[in-house]
């Protein structure tokens, strides 16, 4: 029953911004623009997918018992990211949705920078993830800056530097290159550093 509520309480913003953007396009008649800008730009919005996963952590840590309470903290850092990823892929194809299946790139990349708090949203799990992961407290370690901090800068990075690319005028083909192999470079050393952390466990299990 808790685990059914902490599962509905984590897909909670999902559900939050789909159904605001519902109301917009239904209720008032808004045009696709204005219906992703309304989601993405409501404080309100912001605020309350902030809380229902803060809600779902302190829920889930108070009823484990101690001894598993690491654990906990653990699984949630691995959903805070899943769904980062899954906010920054949804919006990216709401917006591409939004322009029309529009084939200007650089066009639906400024609406989608527009919705500033769909941007802010991922970044703030991203970021939270990081401050409860275990490995915070080695947070000198060589290993965490490889496979933790950076592959977070890199992709976070990754659509700002393509709109900064293109601010200062370079073509299409090293704008998108650029941008798309530092994406790469962060996923790669993000499910890199997981295999590495999976080995670690496996041997420290079988020793």
């Amino acid at each position: 029953m808790i685990e059914d509520i902490i599962f509905i309480l984590y897909l909670s913003p999902l559900l939050i911004n789909g159904l605001y953007a519902l109301y917009l396009s239904f209720a008032l008649n808004l045009p696709p623009s204005d219906v992703y800008l309304g989601v993405a730009n409501n404080i309100i919005i912001l605020l309350a997918s902030v809380l229902v996963v803060l809600i779902a952590l302190v829920i889930e840590i108070r009823i484990s018992p101690k001894d598993t309470r690491v654990k906990k903290i653990e699984e949630n850092v691995s959903r805070m990211r899943i769904l980062a990823f899954l906010f920054i892929i949804l919006s990216l194809v709401s917006v591409f949705v939004t322009s029309g299946y529009s084939s200007d790139m650089f066009k639906t990349l400024d609406l989608y920078l527009e919705g500033r708090y769909a941007i802010l949203y991922p970044l703030f799990l991203l970021a939270l993830s990081f401050v409860l992961s275990p490995s915070i407290t080695h947070f000198f370690k060589f290993s965490l800056i490889i496979f933790e901090i950076i592959p977070i800068v890199l992709m976070t990075a990754s659509p700002l530097l393509l709109y900064i690319l293109w601010r200062i005028g370079l073509s299409y083909s090293i704008v998108f290159s650029i941008s798309l192999l530092v994406f790469i470079a962060g996923v790669a050393l993000f499910l890199y550093g997981l295999r590495v952390e999976g080995k670690s466990k496996t041997t420290s299990i079988s020793s």
